[in-house]
């Protein structure tokens, strides 16, 4: 018997390391060996071959070439029809091919309007395959081109069966930039033998990776929050059809094996049902089969959590959808070396192909209890909103910018918002008519409306794979409140109506004009009027006091922070500037005040020395070496859309800090930076105090102050004591620990200029990792520090609550004539974080003021 057993486990292990390299060598794989078996097609239809030039596997496939051979797919079959649905930031088209027998693709347009009721729906399933939505996990986006061919030309009785009760929707590269980078990268370095060293360059990529989009963000993570083209077409996509099932093809490490959903179960969004998880259980046992028949090891119930719903196997589950996560083993390259053997490309392609079809399976096979789950599902929301003691949300802000942005995401997803039109307070905070706005749970986004504004902070298991919240009105710094039903029925409101246009308030001639900083694009209309303010003799500067003037016979407060802006006296010089300044405020949908006189009512006159100059900054972000692309794609993203701002970027292991005095700030994120020489902090003091600002976050801090930049310091936490505890509960000590993506309160001082236009006197942070700043040693440097109770939404132990706060969260130093602002977090998380995000533009432009 044992010995049946150890010949069992060697046979086991031949058959594993055998699958793992098909390919050793550089031969072509077979259609045969994609897809387990001999099939029988259609001669009508090309071969992924017949497009590409070599079989699939072979090379890395471009975005092109795969667009290439799915519109030969739309031309020669009748089961396929191709649209694309939007354009990257690379202005590469993102496509999604509809395959289904003929007769529904002839009603496709009728079957996407039924979609619309998706509580009624009794048509096709619908299955939405998504590939490579990080560009560097290539196995998937190359799977898409095998699975179409199969659909679009295999005479299986089966797939006809399939395609008469399903429209299958695949999306064969959900991030064409970052697959194009990694293409060219891995293609570039193979040759005629293939390397399965894993130190050779194939397998590791130079800063920044393919894995992430044009401005370096993941896009895996923009579902819910969609700040990127990518996604913005995706869920516009996603919600004309709403999917029964979403298919997320990824990749993981080398050494690992294969993964599906499930995952973890005492780590899936409470907010998504059991019946949910359940399904994706069922589902997995048709993976369990095709890879079991592959010899294809795999596992399903640990590493992975179903959490956070900005990605794109857990969005789907808020949504109505099963949403399943793979994950594949990497070859990274076309063959690489891993504790299970060679891993191979056409391997890695081969497991993915395998549970791209089980998928298909499963939704034939579960067809009735797939439309049963998403018909009560969507039946039930109102019913869901109903119990739920929460009723409701209201949230205000002063800043129109932030207000549209947050108006656009919320709308982008479905959900109904209604503006206030009679002011009314809750809780002591006042909500203004017209700049505040209600949105009443009971709709069909329930769900995702509740996830969105939520700030649970109690979790059944506290490890993350990603954050553990993301509440969209502390990102956005506004004042909001969960409402019950009576203070709901209390709320008057209306549909939403909101000029995206500036508004110009005085006469034609002004001697200046005035600019409230209350609205975040009023940096992009700085901008644009600095690029230009040279050509029209214009100074814009920014007041540090308040004041009051006379607009169209009428007081008008001005904050500290406003822009003034003295026009010349010569009229047709007069007319022009001020014809410049609406260009550039107005389109940008600021408001803009032109007034009679610079004599105060209250306060200071516009000619005031407390009235400081404002220049164009000229940045520059250091990138590659050891920093996160993540953050510093960020800030290029803020500064380059957002704010408009040129951005200079040298890489970290090149830069010549004797070479940089053409630039007004050096921008260094969160990563790892080398010790400076004594010529190099030399010439970065002197660059300091000679004007010269320097911008840190997160780990850069760390260098700023071991390189004696600042006068801060980091303070050390106590070693920990042991505690006894047993081997099988380390996973639950260390996440303990750890805080992944958490959201922080800090008290702001609102008179700083680094807080102008920030009305609230607390602001958040998204705060990743443990790093906690001593107090600053000297008053006037604290621009926020962490409240007495800092921990507002997401997990974060309390040792860590308490080492935390009422500790600096941001400071600001002098040097001379130049600064040093130090963010203890980073203040422009993905993108979308636009209320931090105002303290970073304040630090480009008003370093003067302070």
């Amino acid at each position: 018997m044992i010995h049946s057993i150890k010949i069992t486990l060697f046979s086991i292990i031949l058959i594993t390391c055998a699958a793992l390299s098909p390919t050793s060598k550089a031969q072509e794989p077979t259609l045969e060996y994609y897809f387990n078996q001999s099939i029988d097609y259609s001669d009508d239809v090309l071969t992924p071959k017949d497009i590409l030039g070599h079989q699939v596997g072979t090379w890395h496939v471009r975005p092109e070439q795969s667009e290439a051979y799915f519109q030969s797919l739309a031309h020669l079959s009748e089961k396929v029809a191709l649209k694309e649905i939007g354009r990257t930031h690379e202005n590469r088209p993102l496509i999604t091919a509809y395959i289904s027998s003929p007769e529904n693709i002839a009603r496709l347009e009728q079957i996407k309007a039924s979609r619309q009721n998706p509580d009624k729906y009794s048509g096709p399933n619908l299955v939405w395959l998504g590939y490579s939505v990080h560009g560097n996990e290539a196995s998937g986006a190359n799977a898409a081109l095998l699975v179409a061919y199969r659909l679009a030309a295999s005479k299986e009785p089966w797939v006809e069966e399939l395609l008469e009760n399903t429209i299958v929707m695949i999306d064969p590269m959900l991030n064409p930039d970052g697959l194009a980078r990694f293409a060219h990268w891995v293609n570039s370095y193979k040759g005629k033998q293939l390397v399965s060293d894993p130190a050779s360059i194939e397998h590791n990529e130079d800063w920044p990776r393919g894995r992430t989009n044009h401005y370096w963000f993941d896009l895996n993570r923009d579902w819910l929050l969609l700040q990127h083209p990518e996604s913005q077409a995706r869920i516009e996509h996603f919600y004309q059809w709403r999917p029964h099932i979403v298919g997320d093809f990824h990749e993981m490490s080398t050494n690992s094996t294969y993964f599906f959903q499930p995952g973890v179960p005492s780590r899936q969004n409470p907010l998504t049902s059991q019946e949910n998880f359940d399904l994706t259980a069922d589902i997995a046992e048709f993976h369990a089969e095709a890879l079991d028949s592959l010899g294809s090891p795999y596992y399903s119930k640990e590493g992975f959590d179903d959490f956070y719903y900005g990605k794109g196997s857990t969005f789907p589950d808020i949504n109505g959808g099963v949403g399943i996560l793979f994950e594949q083993a990497s070859s990274r390259g076309h063959l690489q070396e891993s504790v299970n053997g060679d891993l191979s490309f056409p391997f890695a392609i081969r497991n993915q192909v395998a549970t791209s079809f089980s998928t298909l399976k499963a939704s034939l096979h579960l067809k009735d209890k797939l439309q049963k789950y998403q018909r009560n599902f969507f039946a039930g929301r109102e019913k869901a909103a109903k119990k739920d003691s929460v009723k409701g949300v209201i949230f205000s802000s002063t800043d129109k910018g932030r207000l549209q942005e947050l108006l656009r995401i919320l709308q982008s997803h479905q959900v109904e918002v209604k503006q206030v039109t009679k002011s009314i307070k809750f809780d002591g905070t006042e909500y203004p008519a017209e700049s505040s706005f209600v949105v009443d749970f009971k709709q069909t986004q329930y769900g995702l409306i509740k996830a969105m504004f939520e700030t649970r902070t109690k979790f059944k298991d506290n490890t993350f794979y990603d954050v553990s919240a993301w509440t969209l009105p502390l990102a956005f710094n506004m004042s909001f409140t969960h409402l019950d039903s009576g203070d709901l029925s209390d709320v008057k409101a209306k549909p939403v109506s909101f000029a995206s246009q500036g508004q110009w308030f005085g006469g034609e001639s002004p001697v200046a004009v005035v600019v409230p900083w209350n609205n975040f694009n009023a940096a992009k209309g700085l901008t644009r009027l600095l690029k230009e303010k040279l050509k029209h003799q214009l100074n814009p500067k920014v007041s540090t006091k308040p004041f009051s003037l006379t607009v169209n016979g009428e007081q008008v407060d001005f904050t500290a922070g406003s822009l003034v802006i003295q026009l010349p006296g010569d009229a047709q010089v007069k007319r022009e500037s001020v014809a410049l300044i609406k260009e550039s405020f107005l389109d940008a949908g600021v408001d803009v005040y032109g007034v009679d006189t610079g004599l105060a009512l209250k306060g200071i006159d516009l000619g005031s020395p407390s009235v400081r100059p404002v220049n164009m900054p000229r940045p520059l972000l250091v990138i590659g070496g050891e920093s996160s692309s993540y953050e510093a794609g960020e800030v290029w993203h803020l500064l380059d859309t957002r704010l408009e701002i040129p951005l200079s970027m040298q890489n970290a292991n090149y830069i010549d800090y004797n070479t940089i005095d053409r630039y007004s700030h050096l921008i260094m994120v969160n990563g790892y930076y080398a010790d400076l020489n004594p010529e190099e902090h030399r010439a970065l003091t002197e660059w300091i105090m000679e004007g010269g600002n320097l911008i840190v976050t997160r780990g850069a801090v760390e260098w700023a102050i071991r390189n004696q930049l600042v006068s801060f310091e980091i303070s050390v936490p106590e070693e920990p004591k042991p505690e006894g505890h047993q081997f099988s509960h380390r996973d639950d000590v260390i996440a303990k620990g750890i805080i992944g993506g958490a959201i922080y309160q800090a008290h702001l001082d609102n008179s700083h200029p680094l807080a102008y236009g920030l009305t609230n006197d607390t602001i958040a942070f998204t705060k990743a990792g443990t790093q906690v700043l001593k107090p600053a040693a000297q008053d006037f440097l604290t621009v926020a520090s962490y409240t007495d109770s800092p921990l507002a939404a997401g997990y974060s132990s309390k040792e860590n609550v308490e080492r935390i706060k009422n500790t600096p969260a941001v400071l600001a130093q002098r040097v001379e004539r130049g600064s040093i602002v130090v963010f203890n977090d980073n203040p422009v998380f993905r993108g979308y974080w636009l209320g931090a995000s105002r303290l970073m533009a304040n630090s480009l432009f008003f370093n003067r003021a302070f």
